[in-house]
Parts: structure tokens; C-alpha cells; sequence
């Protein structure tokens, strides 16, 4: 004999399906939780990788010397003995590029070098930053 739950349960089961079981449930948790793990994983190996940098800057200062030219002044922090060369963007009042300037630094006796840039601009700069640093060799 049947009840009105068994025909209920019965009905829906025919529409939906069979409702999974407590051990397809487990396999699910520990799916997501390794999932999850190994994104946390992945992230912070990111973050140490593209943080690990031969060159770092600070922007210090810039000076507009004439509607033709900028003068930028930026720390860069690198091991002893280290070359590169740093680009330096000289932008206007919307933040566009008016010029550009390649700038060795080093090699330096010391971790920090205090680098000043003459930057050629094409309008006005308005303001000026360093958009990366590469390590070049000796």
C-alpha cells in the first residue's frame, strides 16, 4: 500500500530524476575544495612571479621644462652591478602619450639610483610616468 508521499515522491522522481546520493555529494564537496585549493595556489604563485622583478621604480618628480620637453626624476631599486634600461611616458591632461624616452640606469655600487630623464614631447605633458624597466646586459 502506498501513501501520498511515496506517490509524490514517485511523481517526482519520474519528472527530475533520482536524487543523487550522499557519496556523489562527498565526491562533489572534495572536487570544489581541491578546485578551490589549487586556484589559491595558482594565484599566489602568480603574484610572486610577476612581482619578482630585476628593476623596481618610484616615480619621484617631473618638471615641465617647455611645451616641447619634460624633465623626470624616478628611484630605481636593482642588486649592484645591475643595467637596464626604463621607459618613461610623458603624458598629456587625458593621460595620452606625448612622448617617450628609453633611459639606462646602472650599473650602480648601490641598490637604489636616483635617475633623472629628459623627455622630447610632441604637445604639453601635463605629467610623466615609468611604465617598465628591463634588465639589459653589461
Amino acid at each position: 500500500m502506498s501513501t501520498p508521499d511515496d506517490e509524490q515522491r514517485a511523481a517526482l522522481e519520474e519528472r527530475y530524476g533520482t536524487a543523487p546520493d550522499a557519496v556523489t555529494r562527498r565526491r562533489r564537496r572534495v572536487l570544489l575544495a581541491v578546485v578551490g585549493v589549487l586556484a589559491v595556489v595558482a594565484f599566489v604563485v602568480l603574484a610572486v612571479v610577476s612581482t619578482d622583478e630585476a628593476v623596481r621604480t618610484e616615480e619621484a618628480a617631473f618638471a615641465v621644462i617647455d611645451d616641447s620637453a619634460v624633465e623626470v626624476t624616478f628611484v630605481a631599486h636593482a642588486a649592484p652591478g645591475t643595467t637596464a634600461e626604463c621607459t618613461v611616458l610623458a603624458l598629456n591632461a587625458s593621460f595620452a602619450q606625448v612622448g617617450v624616452a628609453r633611459v639606462p640606469v646602472g650599473p650602480s655600487e648601490e641598490r637604489t639610483t636616483i635617475v633623472t630623464a629628459r623627455v622630447a614631447t610632441t604637445e604639453p605633458a601635463t605629467g610623466a610616468r615609468v611604465s617598465g624597466c628591463r634588465e639589459t646586459s653589461p
